[in-house]
This record gives structure tokens, sequence and C-alpha cells, in this order.
């Protein structure tokens, strides 16, 4: 459901309420001084009960229904905003209708058709136009009965309210297309920007991140690094992965880099920030949990990792892996040159290894 639209019907629903009292007070207050100044040519009773009881009847008993319709979940969203639009242009009618003669009234009902295009919805403006000109016609058509010798200038008043009304829904329709346009405009523009975003955060060969973004996350992480709450930073690097692009080419030492992140994404989990850090060189950053787990986590990748066949050779690829975990804050730059130091002690004692430190103690 389109937030914008429930906060507009929810506003609306209210001014309805301050519109009917509003109306209530100046139809009795003109109906007081009619009498003060015994300008009124018919009946009291008759009177207050055309021009103040049944247009506040009416206004009230819309308000009510747009405010109900607002709340409940029985109507879809057009629905509620059509049901808001043709009480707001009710109750300009009702003004227009039982307070006719005065001419100006019968333009109340362009204010709904001006409301009415916050909704982005040309069929409701189209039925809403066509309300609006019956209520305008009706109105007319009864003050003329009521005042025949008035007739000329009911039916020249009519007229000039219809095309004033014509006008407005041209206005509402053309701020329906300006609004879709500057809508799209933004939606475009957001797809591009997070477009864009992506393609600085995620690698676009392996689809893990970038070094920027797993380096600020890694940074973020590890300030949170506690003896409950232990940060892990592991850095992996394949093996002879130079002997590959040298033997094999760079076209295939990318399906491996492809096949390294397929894999790490499969196997992804919630609490884990994975990024290319350089060439065949990543680094995993594990925010909170057993650091032991963090552990068995990269041995079991290692293993997944090295069972991977290729088309373009039968030797297999491994990665060595130095992790390190921390259990108080600290930085990434600390904590890298230790388990840097931990993937050369891996290569060192035969390659395809997982070597795990923990932080020296705080100084």
């Amino acid at each position: 459901m389109n937030k914008a639209d429930v906060i507009a019907r929810s506003k609306i629903s209210n001014v309805f309420f301050q519109i009917t009292l509003m109306g209530f007070v100046v139809s009795l207050g003109i109906f007081i001084a009619g009498i003060v100044t015994d300008t009124i040519d018919y009946s009291y009773v008759e009177y207050f009960f055309l021009r103040v009881f049944i247009p506040t009847a009416i206004n009230l008993t819309a308000s009510f229904v747009s405010k109900y319709t607002n709340f409940t979940k029985r109507f879809n969203n057009d629905t509620k905003c059509a049901i808001c639009s043709f009480v707001f242009a009710t109750i300009g009618g009702s003004f227009s209708f039982w307070n006719g003669y005065y001419v100006a009234l019968w333009c109340l009902p362009i204010l709904a058709l001006m409301f009415c295009s916050v909704f982005h919805d040309m069929h409701l403006l189209f039925k809403l136009t066509v309300y609006s000109i019956l209520i305008v016609a009706v109105s007319a058509f009864y003050e003329m009965v009521r005042y025949p010798d008035r007739y000329t200038y009911y039916l020249q008043s009519m007229l000039v309210v219809m095309l004033v009304l014509a006008c407005g829904a041209l206005v509402s329709r053309n701020m329906i297309i300006y609004n879709k346009e500057m809508q799209n405009i933004v939606s475009e523009a957001n797809e591009k920007q997070e477009s864009f975003k992506m393609k600085l955060e995620t690698d676009q060969l392996t689809y893990l991140h970038t070094r920027p973004y797993a380096q600020e996350k890694a940074d973020i992480f590890l300030l949170d690094a506690s003896e409950d709450h232990p940060v892990s930073l592991a850095v992996v690097d394949l093996d002879f992965f130079k002997s590959i692009n040298d033997t094999y080419g760079h076209k295939n030492g990318d399906v491996v880099l492809w096949k390294f992140g397929d894999t790490v994404n499969k196997n992804l989990k919630d609490n884990m920030v994975v990024g290319r850090y350089g060439g065949e060189e990543f680094i995993f950053v594990f925010d909170g949990g057993d650091y032991h787990d963090h552990i068995k986590y990269m041995d079991d990748l290692r293993i997944k990792f090295g069972k991977i066949k290729y088309k373009f050779t039968d030797r297999s690829v491994t990665f060595s892996c130095g992790i390190v975990t921390a259990t108080y804050p600290t930085t990434f730059s600390d904590v890298f040159k230790y388990a840097d130091a931990g993937v050369y002690k891996s290569k060192e004692n035969g390659r395809n290894q997982v070597t795990a430190y923990l932080m020296p103690p705080q100084q």
C-alpha cells in the first residue's frame, strides 16, 4: 500500500470534519443574520432544514465514511483513494446544492479534482470530473426551478462553472502526468545509484564484496569485539594461482576465481562479510559467535573448494588461510598483519591448510 496515499487520505479525512464544522457555523450565522435583518423570504423552519441541517448531516456522514474507509482493511488502496475523492466532491457538492443561490459555491468540487491528482489515477480523475459536473448541473436546475425568473442567470453561471471545472480537470491531469514523469525520473536515478553502489561494493568477477567495503565492515565489527562477542578475520590466498594463469591463461584463472566466489556465496552465513582483497587474495570477517566455529567454517570451505573439478585441468585448486580472532576492540590493520602471517605459515607448512591465532593480549 502506498504510504503517501495513506498519509494524504488521513490528513484530508481530518479536514473533512473541520470543513463540516466551519460550514455549519457559517450557515447558522447566515441563518441568524437573516432572522435579525428579516431577509429570509420563506419559513424559518424550512430555511434551517434546507440550508443548515441537511448539508451538515450530509457532510458529517460523508466525513465518517471517509474516516472509516481509510482505516478499515476491507478495501484496497485504489478504492480508498476513490472514496476519499468522491467524499470531498460530495461535501463541496452539498454546499453547492443546498446553498445554490451563492453561485460561487458551485466551484467547490474543483478542490476535489485538485486533491484527486495526489493519487495519480487518470480514471479516477475522469469519474470525479463527471460527478462534479453533474453536481453543478443539478444545483443549477434546482435553483432554476425555485427561481424561474432568474433562469438565464443560473444557466449562464452553470456553463461558466462547468468550464472552470473542465479547466481544473485539465490542470489536475497535467499534474498527474508531471508527477508520474518525476516519479519515473527519480526511480531511474535511484536504480542507477543502486547499480553504481552495487558496482562499488561488489566485485564483478566473484560477486563477493570489494576490498573497501569489506575492510570498512571489518573495522566496524572489530571495534565491538569482546570476550562475549569475538570477531575473527581470515585471509585466504589461492595456492599456485600464478602458475594457473601462466599455464592455462588468465581466462581460466578467472574461472577459478569465479568458482571460489560461487562456493563462498553458496555457503555464506548471516554474521559474515567476505571481500576480494586483491588478485587471488580474499578476506573473511566473522562478527560474533564461537571462534572455533569460525575456524571450522574456513576448514570446511577449504575442503569443499579443493574438491571442485575444472574442464581445463585435472589438478585441483586449494587455498592457504590464516585466521585471527580478536576479543577486544581493535582495528583491521592490526588484525590483518596476524592473519596474513597465518597465510604465510600455512604455505610454509605445505599449503592447503588453515592456521589459526588469537590476538595477543591487549597492551
